[in-house]
C-alpha cells in the first residue's frame, strides 16, 4: 500500500514539475515570440471560419455549426486584444510585428458575410466602436515605434492602413446603419410611396406592371431623402424617374427580361423540381423579392400601410404569382430570397456595401492587398530570414524562420479570404438586385450581348438560400426524456440554453413539394371563400374550415374550439400519432403531409413557442403539463404498441393526453383515405394560421439558424395583410386557475 501511495506522490511531483518547466519557458523571449505567432495563427483560422461557414449558418441548423461560429466571433476580438498586448509589452524587437498587428486589426471586422451573431450584437455598436479605439490606440503606438527604426516600412504600412480603414469603416457603418435616423427616414419614405401611388393591380396578363413598389431609387433621391431632418416629403411626378419599381421590372423591353426565356444561344436554363419558370420570370421575381424585402422591414420600424396597400399586395400574389404555373413553388421561392435579404440586413455588410455604394472599394482593398504583399515580401522578410538579424527568432529543423512561415501563412489566408469575400458578393442577390436595375435604367444595355451575358451568368449561379428542412418532435417518442445534468444544470443556465424535460427534437425531415403546395392551396381556399367583389382582406382559421370542406365539422370541430392554439396542436399531434402507428400509409403523400406537419407544429410548441399564436410563457406551461400528464398516464410502457393501447383507453378527462386519445379513436372509425386527407388538410391549414405574428424580432433571430418554415409564411401574410381569426371561445380561467394568481 505504501509502495503504492509512493508511486503515486512521485507522479503528481513529476506532472508540477513538467509544468513548472513549461511555464517558465513561456516566460522566455522565445516562449513569448512562439505565443505571439500561435495567436496569430489562431486569429487567422478564425477568420478563415468566418468566412467559410458564416454564410452557411442560414442554410445549416447544425448545433455544432453554431457553437464554432459562436466561438470564432466571440473569442477573435479578446485574442487580437490579447496578442496586441504581447507584441507591446515584448522585451525584444521584431521587424513583423507591425505587420502582424495591422492583420490582427483587419481581422476584427473583415468578414463581409458576419457582421453579427445575432440581433444583441447590432445593439452593442457604440461597445465594438470604443473596443476598436483602444485597440487601435494601441496599434498606432506599436507602429510609430517601429516606423522610427524601419522607414522603409512606411509604403507598407500605408498600404495596410488603408485597408483597415476601408474594413473598419464597413463594419461601424453595417452596425450604426441599424441604429441611425437615416434607416427610418429610408423606411418613411418608402410607406409614403407605396401609399401615395396608385399601386392597383393592371387587368390582364401581367398584373404586376401596376406594381409601384421600390426597387431601386437614385442617389439624387436618396441623398434627399437622408437630409432632411423631418419626415421625408414626396414628390411622385418629381421622383417617378428617379426610382426604378417592380412595374418598370415587368414592363422592360430588353430581351434579358421581355423575351420568352430571357437567353442567348447556348446559354442553359436552371431546372429546379417542379418548377418550370422561364428565366426572366426568375429574374423578375428578384427585384421582386427585394421590393418585398424593403416592405417587410416596415416590421422592425413600426410604419403601417393602409389596409388597400394589402388588398393590393394580396392581389400581386395571388394573381401575379399563385395562380401562375407552378406558383407555389415560385412564391415559396420569392420569399426565399426576400428573406435572404432580411438576414442579410441584420447580420452582415452586404446592404452597406451595396447601399453606400461601397462595392467599388472592395476592388481597391484587393489591389492594396496585392502590392502591400509585394512590398512586404520586399521590405520586411529579408529582415527575418537571417538568423543573426534578429535578436529572437524560431528556426524549424530545416533552417527555415517561423516568422517567415507565419507571415506567409496570414499573407496566404487574407489574399485567400479575400479572393472568396469577392467571388461570394459578386453573386449575392445584392448584386443581382444591382445589375438588373441598372439594366432595366439604362436603355443601352437592351440588346447587347456581352452585358446581358454578364448579367445571365451572375444570375445564374444560384446557391441553397435555405436549410428547408422541417424540424421535427414527437411528443409520444420524447416525453419521458431527461436532458443530462452535467449539461443542463443552474450553473450552465447561465451560459447555454436550458433543456428542458420532454424536449428532445426528431431528425428534421426535407421541405417536400407536396407540403409546401398543400398549405398554399389552404392559402387559396381561403381566399375562394370570399364573396366575390368584397374588399375584406383573408381571415384564416385554426383547420375548421377543412373538417368542414370534408363534412366532419360536426365530429370534430370540438378540438379546434379549445382555450389555446397550443392545446389545438398538442391534442391534434397526439391524434395523428395514434394514426400514424395504427393507420401507416406511406403510399399516400397525404399521410406524409400530416405526419410531417403535425410534428413540425409540436416542434414550435417545444422549442418555438415565440412564433406560435399564444404568449410563450403560456405555451411552455401547456407542454410542461402535458409532459407531466404523459409521464402519469404512460407511466411503465416500454414501446410504441403499449403506449398507443393505453393512450386509447384513456378517453375520458379534458387533459391534453386524454383530449388526445378521443380525438384519435373518432379518426380511427373513418376510412383510410379519408382520415389522412382530413388530417393533410387540417395540417395545412393550422400551418398557415400560425404564421401571422407580431413578434417579429422572434422571426429575426430564427434567421440566423436555418430559418423556419413558418417564418416563410410569415413574411408572405404580412404583405397581404392576412389575419387570423379570433379564437372560437374566450380563454377563461376556472376558480382553481385564478386562486392560484
Amino acid at each position: 500500500m505504501r509502495d503504492l501511495q509512493g508511486s503515486r506522490t512521485g507522479t503528481v511531483n513529476e506532472t508540477i514539475t513538467e509544468a513548472t518547466v513549461v511555464v517558465k519557458r513561456l516566460q522566455t523571449p522565445e516562449g513569448k515570440l512562439a505565443q505571439i505567432e500561435l495567436s496569430v495563427g489562431v486569429v487567422a483560422f478564425l477568420l478563415l471560419l468566418l468566412v467559410a461557414f458564416g454564410s452557411l449558418r442560414r442554410r445549416n441548423n447544425s448545433p455544432m455549426l453554431k457553437v464554432v461560429l459562436w466561438a470564432a466571433f466571440t473569442l477573435s476580438g479578446y485574442l487580437i486584444t490579447y496578442t496586441l498586448g504581447l507584441m507591446r509589452e515584448s522585451p525584444f524587437r521584431n521587424p513583423l510585428f507591425p505587420l502582424w498587428a495591422t492583420f490582427l486589426m483587419i481581422f476584427l471586422g473583415s468578414s463581409n458575410s458576419f457582421s453579427a451573431y445575432s440581433l444583441e450584437d447590432n445593439e452593442q455598436w457604440k461597445q465594438y466602436a470604443w473596443q476598436h479605439i483602444v485597440t487601435f490606440i494601441g496599434f498606432v503606438t506599436l507602429w510609430a515605434f517601429y516606423l522610427t527604426i524601419l522607414p522603409l516600412t512606411l509604403a507598407v504600412f500605408v498600404l495596410y492602413f488603408v485597408i483597415l480603414m476601408l474594413k473598419t469603416t464597413e463594419r461601424a457603418l453595417s452596425l450604426v446603419s441599424l441604429h441611425a435616423g437615416g434607416r427610418h427616414r429610408i423606411t418613411k419614405w418608402v410607406v409614403d410611396h407605396v401609399s401615395a401611388e396608385d399601386c392597383s393591380p393592371v387587368p390582364g396578363d401581367n398584373p404586376m406592371e401596376g406594381c409601384k413598389y421600390v426597387v431601386k431609387a437614385s442617389r439624387t433621391v436618396l441623398l434627399k431623402v437622408l437630409s432632411e431632418g423631418a419626415a421625408p416629403s414626396l414628390n411622385s411626378s418629381e421622383d417617378d424617374g428617379e426610382v426604378i419599381t417592380v412595374g418598370k421590372v415587368w414592363a422592360c423591353e430588353g430581351p434579358l427580361l421581355n423575351s420568352k426565356n430571357g437567353k442567348h444561344p447556348g446559354d442553359k436554363l436552371e431546372e429546379h423540381p417542379g418548377n418550370k419558370l422561364e428565366e426572366g420570370d426568375r429574374l423578375k421575381d428578384i427585384c421582386l423579392s427585394y421590393a418585398l424585402y424593403l416592405l417587410l422591414r416596415l416590421k422592425f420600424s413600426r410604419y403601417l400601410l393602409p389596409e388597400k396597400a394589402h388588398r393590393d399586395a394580396w392581389v400581386f400574389i395571388r394573381d401575379g404569382i399563385l395562380r401562375q404555373k407552378s406558383g407555389y413553388e415560385r412564391a415559396f421561392r420569392v420569399a426565399e430570397v426576400e428573406l435572404t435579404f432580411l438576414h442579410d440586413y441584420f447580420y452582415t455588410n452586404y446592404p452597406i456595401i451595396f447601399q453606400a455604394r461601397l462595392w467599388p472599394l472592395k476592388v481597391v482593398e484587393l489591389l492594396c492587398l496585392i502590392m502591400g504583399t509585394m512590398l512586404t515580401v520586399v521590405f520586411l522578410m529579408p529582415k527575418t530570414t537571417k538568423p543573426q538579424d534578429a535578436v529572437v527568432q524560431l528556426v524549424t529543423s530545416h533552417g527555415l524562420s517561423v516568422d517567415v512561415l507565419m507571415t506567409a501563412l496570414v499573407l496566404m489566408v487574407f489574399i485567400c479570404v479575400e479572393v472568396v469575400q469577392l467571388y461570394l458578393m459578386a453573386i449575392s442577390e445584392w448584386a443581382k438586385v444591382r445589375w438588373l436595375s441598372n439594366y432595366v435604367e439604362k436603355k443601352s444595355w437592351h440588346g447587347n450581348k456581352l452585358m446581358e451575358k454578364l448579367i445571365g451568368l451572375i444570375c445564374r449561379v444560384h446557391l441553397k438560400p435555405w436549410e428547408r428542412k422541417l424540424r421535427q418532435y414527437s411528443f409520444l417518442e420524447s416525453y419521458n426524456y431527461v436532458p443530462s445534468r452535467f449539461l443542463h444544470n443552474f450553473f450552465t443556465a447561465y451560459f447555454i440554453d436550458v433543456v428542458r424535460s420532454g424536449q428532445k427534437q426528431g431528425t428534421p425531415v426535407d421541405l417536400s413539394v407536396d407540403v409546401k403546395k398543400a398549405v398554399f392551396d389552404s392559402l387559396v381556399k381561403a381566399d375562394e371563400k370570399l364573396v366575390k367583389g368584397d374588399e375584406k382582406l383573408v381571415i384564416l382559421k385554426n383547420g375548421q374550415a377543412s373538417l368542414t370542406a370534408n363534412d366532419v365539422s360536426g365530429k370534430l370541430s370540438w378540438a379546434c374550439e379549445l382555450k389555446t392554439q397550443t392545446e389545438v396542436i398538442m391534442v391534434w399531434h397526439i391524434a395523428t400519432s395514434i394514426l400514424e402507428h395504427d393507420r401507416l400509409s406511406k403510399e399516400d403523400s397525404n399521410f406524409h403531409i400530416a405526419t410531417q406537419l403535425s410534428k413540425y407544429l409540436a416542434f414550435l410548441v417545444a422549442f418555438e413557442p415565440r412564433l406560435l399564436p399564444d404568449h410563450p410563457f403560456d405555451a411552455e406551461n401547456e407542454f410542461n403539463r402535458a409532459i407531466r400528464g404523459a409521464r402519469k398516464v404512460l407511466k411503465g410502457c416500454k414501446t410504441d404498441e403499449a403506449r398507443i393501447k393505453r393512450l386509447k383507453d384513456q378517453t375520458s378527462g379534458d387533459t391534453v393526453m386524454k383530449r388526445g386519445a378521443r380525438l384519435g379513436n373518432q379518426l380511427l372509425e373513418e376510412d383510410l383515405r379519408l382520415i389522412w386527407k382530413i388530417l393533410a388538410e387540417f395540417w395545412a391549414e393550422l400551418t398557415l394560421y400560425v404564421a401571422p405574428s407580431d413578434d417579429a424580432k422572434a422571426h429575426a433571430q430564427r434567421l440566423a439558424m436555418g430559418g423556419e418554415f413558418v417564418t416563410h409564411l410569415w413574411a408572405l401574410v404580412s404583405h397581404a395583410g392576412i389575419e387570423r381569426e379570433p379564437p372560437s371561445k374566450p380563454q377563461t380561467l376556472t376558480p382553481s386557475q385564478s386562486s392560484t394568481i
